[in-house]
């Protein structure tokens, strides 16, 4: 079967962040569809594509190897990372406790700096879905959960957050290429956030794993 094209408008990069924007245009490719799960990199047809080179195309392939988005397999080159299922729930089991400490913590004090941070990062959020650009809404959506890990004010959760974060980038980039709903974005982190603003310690252990089970159940769905 013969590669998808892809387009990845936008035209010759020629800025000094030439690394970054090119990384910016592949997440785009990503999260429309136009580079899939599981395909293999093809550096000559990507650079072109491009318009770049070879060496600063590498810089951002290892940078999107590094958050998770792209896979190095041994001999066979750089693909697009696949999830299976399994991954995908391991990867909801091992958040759903660490965001729920996260947001326990921070409803310790609703009215604080710390939740303040977090409703900055929901109006960066919400602003971002109200562009209808992609890209920036699910830039925003990872850095709103980032913001809950660490505005909690555990050193524990920022230290993990690395370790977890790529695999949430991973998930959050296929929930948001199989499942573009913005409105239904909008209203499930508004919830997410003013639970934790009520401060109910059960509803926001129930929203929480609601929030991240609901999400992984229907991006399985939608991919079987």
């Amino acid at each position: 079967m013969p590669e998808p094209a892809v387009t990845l408008s936008g035209g010759v990069v020629v800025s000094s962040t030439r690394r970054e924007e090119v990384s910016s245009r592949i997440r785009r490719a990503l999260l429309t569809g136009e580079l899939r799960p599981g395909q293999r990199i093809k550096e000559v047809h990507l650079a072109e594509a491009l318009g770049v080179s070879r060496p600063t195309l590498r810089e951002s392939l290892q940078q999107l190897v590094h958050e998770g988005a792209l896979v190095q397999v041994p001999y066979k080159g750089i693909h697009v990372a696949q999830p299976t299922a399994e991954e995908l729930r391991d990867v909801a089991e091992v958040r759903m406790p660490l965001e729920t400490m996260a947001a326990l913590r921070l409803a310790r004090d609703p009215h604080g700096p710390a939740m303040d941070g977090v409703r900055e990062a929901l109006a960066v959020h919400l602003a971002a879905i109200g562009t209808g650009d992609a890209l920036q809404a699910h830039v925003t959506h990872i850095g709103l959960h980032k913001a809950i890990w660490d505005l909690a004010d555990s050193p524990t959760l920022r230290k993990i957050w690395p370790l977890v974060g790529s695999q949430v980038h991973v998930a959050l980039t296929v929930d948001q290429a199989v499942r573009h709903d913005p409105e239904r974005d909008a209203l499930l982190h508004r919830r997410l956030v003013r639970v934790i603003e009520e401060g109910d310690e059960a509803a926001i252990t129930a929203e929480v794993e609601e929030h991240i089970r609901r999400s992984v159940d229907e991006v399985l769905r939608r991919l079987t």
